[in-house]
């Protein structure tokens, strides 16, 4: 093997390597392919960050992806939020995602409150949103 070729070699891996811990930083998961996405719609996101927790039932099973701006403009000023679920739980699309507060120290999660009723929930569906009085 030619010093050329394994140069060649170290060179790939290490791209891959910080290619693979860039994603892991960032809170992604490149080797989750059973991965659901849904967005969610707000007035107010009360202090919700990238990457923060979603949970059913107390389980963490996904995280938040991008918060936006809606693009709709009936829906000037609404906050359009995609949270990733990387569990195969089955839910309906009346099913809740609600931000609560996940400590004293300010930081917000997403619960979603599961529905049975009605059409199952498929990637890309919208979901109803609240935010938990506190």
């Amino acid at each position: 093997m030619t010093r050329e070729l394994k140069t060649g070699i170290v060179a790939v891996v290490i791209i891959a390597l910080f290619i693979w811990g860039y994603n892991f930083l960032k809170g992604q998961d490149i080797f989750s392919a059973n991965s659901r996405y849904f967005y969610v719609e707000y007035n107010d996101i009360s202090g919700l960050n990238v990457a923060s927790t979603v949970t059913i039932n107390g389980l963490k099973v996904g995280k938040v992806d991008e918060i936006l701006l809606s693009s709709n403009p009936s829906k000037k000023g609404q906050l359009l939020v995609k949270i990733t679920i990387n569990s195969d739980f089955k839910f309906t699309k009346n099913s809740v995602a609600k931000i609560y507060p996940a400590s004293l120290m300010g930081g917000k999660n997403i619960a979603i409150i599961p529905s049975y009723t009605g059409v199952e929930a498929v990637s890309g569906d919208y979901l109803n949103g609240e935010v938990e009085a506190i």
